[in-house]
Order: structure tokens, then sequence, then C-alpha cells
């Protein structure tokens, strides 16, 4: 990798936000799973989250507990369900708004059992996560 000295930045990964809502409704509809079934997973009376986490122009992912959720429930890692993308960032703050909610120590372990290390990185960034 070359150095550009006129940026002090460095390369660090990141969800792609828009490429990881296409991918969530592609894996969907390759188990030939419905809106309907995903509601009936997660006890929602309204499917709008799901439609949204799977609209690329929403920029809205799943809450990580969701997340990893839908990863066993569609039988794939983290890894297979996130999209990367490395960009050369001088801070490692996210522009997507995200709500703050609390997080299973399920899910931590998960993450830190399974996960690759640029997913593990991308996801704390996206999330706010310590893991």
């Amino acid at each position: 990798m070359q150095t550009n000295h006129n940026n002090p930045g460095f390369s660090a990964p990141k969800i792609d936000v828009p490429a990881t809502s296409q991918n969530l409704k592609k894996l969907r509809l390759e188990r030939n799973i419905s809106i309907k079934q995903i509601q009936t997973l997660f006890g929602m009376e309204n499917p709008q989250s799901i439609y949204t986490w799977e609209n690329p122009d929403k920029k809205f992912l799943p809450c990580i507990d969701n997340l990893v959720t839908l990863a066993n429930f569609y039988k794939v890692t983290l890894d297979e369900m996130i999209i990367i993308k490395r960009e050369n960032t001088s801070d490692l703050s996210v522009s997507e708004p995200r709500p703050s909610y609390g997080i299973s120590k399920e899910t931590l372990d998960f993450i830190a059992d399974t996960a690759s290390s640029d997913t593990k990185v991308a996801l704390q960034n996206y999330y706010n996560l310590s893991i």
C-alpha cells in the first residue's frame, strides 16, 4: 500500500451499508423466506423495519442483535452477510444514523468467536461496540 504523505489517514474497514442492505434482501430471497416470516421471527407487528433494512437508499441496518439473529436464521456467517469496504480515512466516525440500544452478551460472544478481524472492526465502528 502506498503512503500518501499529504493525507495522514489509514485504510480502515467499514460496513458498506447500501451493499449490505442489498445483500440482506438477496440472502432472504435466495432462501425463499418472506418478509412475513422475518416479521414473525422478530415478533414485529409492522414489517416496515425489515423493508428499511433491505432498502439501500435508507442506509440503515438492523441492530446488532437482529443482525446476528438473521445470520443464524439464514445459516450464514456475519462475514457472508456484511459487505466491507476499505476507505482511506483520518477518523473512524460513522455518518449513518444509529439508534442506541443494549447488546446481549451472546451477540458479542458470537461476533468475537465467528467474525473476521475486518468484520469485527467494521461492526465496532458502525455500532460503537467493544468486542
